[in-house]
């Protein structure tokens, strides 16, 4: 049987998707996947009746997953991708336990309720790669019915600790979920949450711990080291200027600022700059100086002129949207 090659596609879709994590200097692993022509016709004929040419289709003939570093990355990223202009749904697993409403008289679920969290999004594609698409599928004459294929791809959100555990749940769990012998096991398959439950746990403990080494870094006057750990992306370089060392060695309350610095706004902000801004320690102090309530007239004037035009620029039009 013929396999689908859909390289092109994914390439272009990888590439957008990537240019933007490394422009946030964001940690994180990609992997791409074609569903299998045997896979596309099984799940065609599971969902008869259901898809159709003219309403539902399939729409996850690729998936593309990325695998972040840390879990509130995977939450800044995930806000960034639902203001993308071919958006189109999302398969949230906590909105859908918000939406069945309480247990017992419980309210607000998700604060009370441990379970693996989806986090699916389709988008459309572009122009050129549907195009590309329905060329490569008209000449595969294995696959049933082509039509019932949307010209989407999904992309899934994870974080690194859950991402094994997602791997084994989905292929010995959720593959067979409509198996009766779960009506038996249902004290291992809430097991299985556990596990995932101290999963999570930990990953929002690494955070907290991360931020606590700044926090001794800073004390320790180690600017570079709190720096790194406090804002946990991938830095151009591991210094800062003489006179950036001096001025916090000489007043420790502009330090402060750079410690208190909110980082998911600084990732936001970076997310939203029109091209890529350079992620040395130096610009990164003079972008959390601009972001700040009172910015230091000290690092002001000595941003560079490049730096400044970018930062007069690209901060205007996010203030402005």
């Amino acid at each position: 049987m013929e396999e689908l090659n859909l390289q092109y596609i994914i390439n272009i879709i990888k590439s957008d998707l990537e240019q933007k994590l490394r422009q946030a200097g964001i940690f994180y692993r990609i992997f791409a996947r074609v569903k299998s022509i045997t896979s596309i016709n099984k799940k065609l004929k599971s969902k008869k009746g259901i898809y159709s040419p003219n309403g539902k289709k399939l729409q996850d003939i690729i998936g593309i997953r990325i695998i972040f570093y840390f879990l509130e990355d995977v939450e800044v990223f995930h806000s960034f991708l639902k203001e993308h202009p071919h958006f189109l749904d999302e398969s949230n697993s906590y909105k859908d336990l918000e939406a069945t409403g309480s247990i017992g008289g419980l309210e607000n679920l998700p604060d009370k309720v441990f379970m693996p969290t989806r986090l699916n999004l389709i988008f459309k594609m572009d122009e050129n790669c549907q195009n590309e698409l329905i060329n490569v599928l008209k000449s595969i004459s294995d696959i049933e019915d082509y039509t019932l294929i949307d010209t989407t791809y999904e992309v899934q959100l994870r974080s690194v600790l859950s991402e094994g555990w997602h791997e084994v749940e989905h292929d010995l769990r959720y593959k067979c979920r409509t198996d009766k012998w779960w009506d038996y096991c249902q004290t291992e398959s809430r097991m299985l949450n556990g596990i995932y439950a101290t999963l999570e746990t930990s990953e929002r403990a690494m955070g907290n711990i991360f931020f606590s080494i700044a926090l001794k870094n800073y004390k320790a006057k180690d600017w570079t080291a709190m720096i790194r750990n406090h804002i946990c992306i991938r830095f151009q370089d591991d210094v800062l200027p003489d006179w950036i060392t001096t001025l916090f060695n000489d007043n420790k309350d502009v330090a402060k600022v750079i410690l208190r610095a909110n980082r998911l706004d600084i990732l936001k902000t970076l997310f939203n700059f029109s091209t890529r801004y350079p992620l040395s320690m130096e610009n990164i102090v003079y972008l959390i100086n601009r972001l700040s309530s009172t910015p230091n007239k000290d690092i002001t004037e000595k941003e560079p002129i490049i730096i400044k035009t970018k930062l007069d620029k690209e901060l205007k039009a996010i203030n402005n949207f």
